[in-house]
């Protein structure tokens, strides 16, 4: 085989390598043990739902301890296009206000940084939502346009050719733009949603090597939940969250909390395969504070403490029933 056979061959390998560092199990996404508390995170639909303007931060931890293992920090701004009136020109002072807004429009950002082993990826989302309401429910649909980046840090790779002109000379970055559409229905006390991520299925190319078998899999997201009231202080909240990639693979969170006052909260979940989950948080005015600790009974207990994720959010916009030209829906 000749020396470009040969560069050829140490490309393909060096991509296989890559893309093996990538999850499997419809992890290609970033995973989140807290998504009951954020919808929006895996659903564009869920942009505004609330009515509030909401900004989230997250960092989660993998497998603590463990070189090399996922690291997440991610952010997202929500917010919902209010109704307002205005003053028409020349209008008596009975019948000086007119809706200039319909009070139906979501809108959200998202930005995420994923390190995974010697691979980055980087996402930034913008969502569009638009929210139908009912007597006592909502409906709601979302689109996000994306754009990702994905970055192979050299310094930390180890090949027996110290001089490899495919990594010495072709940038490892790649930049692919995306698409995510969602579904979301909502009442007071129920919740079901259902979105398709990684519209494109666009495929993994580094250099001059663009293989189809490397693609982003289209990720199914269905997530469900509702609260039951023991009483004005207690509240069980059960939830689910079920992912399903292209290739069928399947990995299902399903998590139960106890909520006081609306205030503080507990939880218990099970992910599979043997992934324990236990979240607590609280909220002081209108500032949230939630961490989970998950511990997975398989051999990389040995080498590490578990996983860890901090969540902190703020939702603004409340005070706006004070005034009557702004209605939340």
């Amino acid at each position: 085989m000749n020396y470009r056979g040969n560069l050829k061959m140490r490309g393909l390998l060096v991509i296989a390598g890559i893309m093996s560092l990538l999850p499997s199990v419809a992890q290609q996404l970033p995973v989140y043990s807290q998504y009951s508390f954020n919808a929006f995170l895996l659903n564009p639909a869920a942009a505004g739902a609330e009515g509030y303007t909401s900004v989230n931060s997250t960092s989660r931890q993998q497998w603590l301890g463990i070189e090399g293992a996922p690291v997440t920090y991610a952010l997202s701004l929500q917010s919902r296009l209010m109704k307002q009136r205005s003053v028409s020109p020349g209008a008596s002072v009975k019948k000086r206000y007119k809706a200039s807004r319909s009070g139906r429009v979501g809108l959200g950002a998202y930005i995420y940084k994923d390190r995974i082993g010697l691979m980055d990826q980087t996402g930034t989302e913008f969502t569009y939502a638009y929210h139908l309401s009912g007597t006592k429910s909502q409906l709601s649909f979302g689109v996000t346009f994306s754009f990702f980046q994905f970055k192979l840090n050299r310094e930390g790779l180890r090949l027996p050719n110290s001089v490899d002109k495919l990594i010495n000379s072709e940038p490892m970055i790649m930049y692919i733009p995306d698409a995510n559409v969602g579904v979301y229905y909502t009442n007071q006390n129920l919740f079901f949603g259902f979105s398709v991520y990684h519209l494109s299925k666009a495929s993994i190319m580094f250099g001059p090597y663009k293989q189809k078998d490397f693609r982003l899999e289209r990720q199914y997201n269905t997530t469900a939940g509702f609260v039951y009231r023991f009483s004005d202080l207690y509240a069980l909240e059960p939830s689910c969250y079920v992912k399903v990639s292209e290739q069928w693979r399947l990995q299902g969170d399903i998590t139960a909390k106890i909520i006081y006052d609306s205030k503080i909260w507990f939880g218990l979940g099970y992910r599979n395969p043997q992934i324990a989950i236990a979240t607590m948080g609280f909220k002081v005015s209108r500032f949230y504070m939630g961490y989970a600790f998950d511990y997975s009974s398989n051999p990389l207990t040995i080498y590490s403490s578990g996983t860890h994720e901090l969540m902190l959010a703020v939702k603004l916009g409340d005070n706006t029933r004070r005034y009557r030209w702004i209605e939340r829906y």
